[in-house]
């Protein structure tokens, strides 16, 4: 990737967008589903846009079954790479305030059966009433 600390600022920065990204789809699934708008027909809509990404597809089938075995990669290592992404902040010279609270919100995850699944068991997370509440 370049000079020494290149390639961990490389791993911080895609982990911190497929944080951000998960955690924005999650808050928009639920959204479609409160409002009783069929989820097909919302991912109909997304799939052509620009608004889409393959975790659109790759994560909807297990936040709809509430599965989250066999991670990809897990919920406490998204968390432990967005808080080192944080704590990198000052360094690189951004204003990363928005990511507090998706920290905190993978914080509730820990010691939990969510903490070792798949990381869009965040989805989880972002029900107004999560089981962990």
């Amino acid at each position: 990737m370049g000079p020494v600390g290149t390639g961990a600022a490389s791993k911080l920065a895609l982990n911190q967008r497929i944080a951000s990204l998960t955690h924005g789809y999650s808050l928009a699934l639920r959204l479609v589903q409160a409002s009783g708008l069929d989820v097909d027909s919302f991912i109909d809509v997304v799939r052509p846009s620009a608004l889409y990404a393959p975790t659109v597809d790759k994560k909807l089938k297990r936040m709809l079954a509430h599965d989250y075995s066999d991670p990809n990669f897990s919920t406490s290592l998204l968390r432990k790479d967005l808080n080192l992404f944080l704590r990198e902040e000052n360094l690189a010279g951004v204003n990363a305030d928005a990511l507090e609270g998706l920290s905190s919100l993978l914080m509730r995850a820990e010691g939990t059966d969510l903490d070792a699944g798949d990381y869009s068991a965040l989805y989880e997370l972002t029900a107004a009433e999560s089981p962990l509440s």
